[in-house]
């Protein structure tokens, strides 16, 4: 039993990109029926846009971080709970005892859910396998350490999780034209509906039904000198100036921006040329011998390089400081991770807005209200099981993070179980 644990671990403590490798080639081998070399050749195209993909988010990231913390420190508003970004929530998971077994699990609850035709989704982003077991790892600590209580919530969010990306899938395959892949992403999927209510809403009220703000639209009317490149430019230079920046700072801070619109569906590219060979064998393998047809689940990352979501996410970073500062209860303060979340948890929404990005942005200004709540409310939790699992997050400080700590689902289970305990 030992070296079967310490296997998992070697395995799943490997860099992200080498674990996806190592997955994407056994999945390619043995699901996608392709051959040696074929499916070597798909695993170093998904390795290297997840080594891509990687690369342009820190960098928007460490770009965008410096200059949302001068706006911030410019408001002067306290708060008294504070995001310190996903690393504060995924070091819980190796902390925890049963980690790799839950991380296993996540493979054979998944290829159990498809036997049993719950779900046609079957999830390949090993990297994010982790967030189904976050909410168990808390429930574990708040029931007196009851592997029964922590085991069913992770089952049930990954089930959720899986029923949720087979329902979008269809949506996502029309709009970003992702045949047969789903996106079964433990922080991001549980926003889907959201987006789904907003354009039914929209769609009943005349004066907001009229209300064009989609790339074609913009492109059209400014004679294509408005694109998702010029508007992440115009974008940051905006934030430059309310950050108070250098002229040379914003100028920077700008081109970064332009930068990551452009080369992030570049990275994109890798990554779907690498796993569309597996979808296409996996189809024929599951309509030959399954008799249905079954989706390769995706990290949603494969979504931020769309321009519809990243212009939305972009846009909605103010727009979240701003529901911050004003909704009335909110205690937490986005921070490390809000230039990420914000494209994030919007992008399976913008899916059903018709390429509208102020429909986007009106989804993700709800999506936001709930996200900010929800971390208000588990930031204390959080921080009690870091604590108590010896990964406290500093003297005084409530952490949570916006990215995974979000999750409403996550909030009701802590309820539901907390009933029993």
């Amino acid at each position: 039993m030992s070296s079967i644990m310490n296997g998992l671990n070697w395995f799943f403590n490997l860099p992200a990109a080498v674990s996806m490798m190592v997955g994407i080639f056994l999945i390619a081998l043995f699901l996608g029926r392709l051959k040696i070399m074929n499916a070597f050749k798909c695993a170093l195209y998904v390795g290297t846009g997840v080594v891509g993909m990687n690369t342009m988010i820190g960098m928007f990231a460490s770009a965008a971080s410096p200059v949302l913390s001068r706006v911030i420190e410019s408001s002067n508003f306290k708060f008294s709970m504070i995001d310190i970004g996903t690393g504060s929530l995924s070091i819980l998971n190796y902390h925890f005892s049963y980690f790799s077994i839950f991380l296993a699990g996540t493979l054979v609850i998944n290829l159990l859910l498809i036997a049993v035709k719950f779900t046609d989704t079957f999830n390949i982003d090993i990297c994010n396998w982790g967030m189904y077991s976050i909410p168990a790892v808390v429930v574990y600590h708040f029931s007196g350490e009851n592997l029964l209580f922590a085991f069913l919530t992770f089952f049930i969010v990954e089930a959720v999780t899986l029923k949720i990306a087979d329902i979008t899938a269809p949506k996502i395959a029309e709009t970003f034209d992702l045949e047969g892949v789903s996106i079964p992403h433990g922080s991001v999927a549980i926003f889907a509906p959201i987006g789904f209510l907003v354009n039914s809403i929209v769609e009943r009220i005349p004066f907001l039904s009229k209300i064009d703000i989609s790339r074609e639209a913009i492109e059209k009317r400014f004679s294509g000198l408005i694109d998702p490149s010029t508007l992440g430019f115009v974008i940051g230079i905006i934030l430059g100036i309310v950050a108070k920046l250098p002229v040379a700072d914003i100028a920077s801070f700008a081109i970064t921006l332009t930068a990551f619109m452009l080369l992030f569906p570049k990275c994109i590219h890798f990554f779907a040329e690498g796993t569309l060979p597996i979808v296409d064998g996996m189809r024929e393998f599951s309509e030959k011998r399954l008799k249905r047809k079954l989706y390769i689940g995706l990290d949603a990352a494969i979504l931020i390089g769309m321009p519809d979501v990243i212009s939305a996410g972009l846009l909605l970073v103010p727009i979240i400081l701003v529901l911050a500062i004003i909704l009335p209860g909110n205690k937490f303060l986005p921070m490390a991770d809000l230039a990420i979340a914000a494209p994030f948890l919007v992008s399976m929404c913008v899916p059903y807005c018709k390429g509208n990005i102020f429909r986007g942005v009106l989804s993700g200004v709800i999506v936001f209200t709930i996200a900010l709540y929800v971390c208000t409310i588990t930031a204390p939790m959080y921080t009690e099981v870091a604590n108590a699992l010896g990964a406290g997050y500093g003297e005084g400080v409530i952490g949570n993070s916006l990215g995974i700590g979000a999750n409403p689902l996550y909030l009701l289970l802590y309820k539901v179980f907390g009933l029993f305990y």
